[in-house]
């Protein structure tokens, strides 16, 4: 509860250090797991806008609208959607944070089918389909046509005051 006596303050400096440490930790954990660079899912992009486009395609594509699933509730997930609208948001200020929002998007994509075939979600029907969601949005975003990148890219903007991607939303099959 805001204002709640109990619960400690705590601002925007002491909690990016928070952040940090914490996705040090997962990025070392992530190495065990992947000791190889060329293993990453982002190594081969050529671009950091094709990075942020698949992070907008997965981000889109996975909007309760497109994506209905009880996976929706589970904290990875909710967490990496969570840091995706974070970046973008970051992205469409040209705040200073926007690459540590990068990077802790990209970490939290290349755990998040590990977690999902490693834990309790592994025997969830849409664990699969969400994992082949990440590595299509990974991939064509990536791999798409230039002119249709720059399109999509450029259209990343606010609607009410909230992040939308309306272009990205109109390639999505229903």
């Amino acid at each position: 509860m805001i204002g709640d006596i109990n619960m400690p303050i705590i601002d925007k400096k002491e909690l990016r250090e928070i952040r940090k440490q914490k996705f040090a930790q997962m990025e070392q954990q992530l190495k065990e797991i992947h000791p190889k660079e060329e293993d990453s899912i982002f190594y081969y992009p050529s671009s950091e806008g094709r990075i942020i486009l698949s992070h907008a395609l997965f981000w889109t594509m996975t909007q309760p609208q497109f994506f209905k699933s009880k996976l929706r509730k589970e904290k990875i997930f909710l967490l990496l959607r969570q840091y995706q609208e974070e970046m973008l948001d970051a992205f469409l200020q040209d705040d200073d944070y926007f690459s540590d929002l990068l990077h802790y998007c990209n970490l939290m994509y290349e755990m998040l089918s590990t977690i999902l075939m490693a834990s309790h979600l592994r025997e969830e029907k849409d664990s699969r389909k969400l994992a082949a969601i990440s590595v299509v949005a990974a991939g064509f975003g990536g791999d798409m046509p230039e002119e249709l990148a720059t399109i999509l890219l450029d259209d990343i903007d606010y609607h009410y005051n909230k992040v939308k991607c309306r272009q990205i939303e109109l390639i999505i099959p229903s």
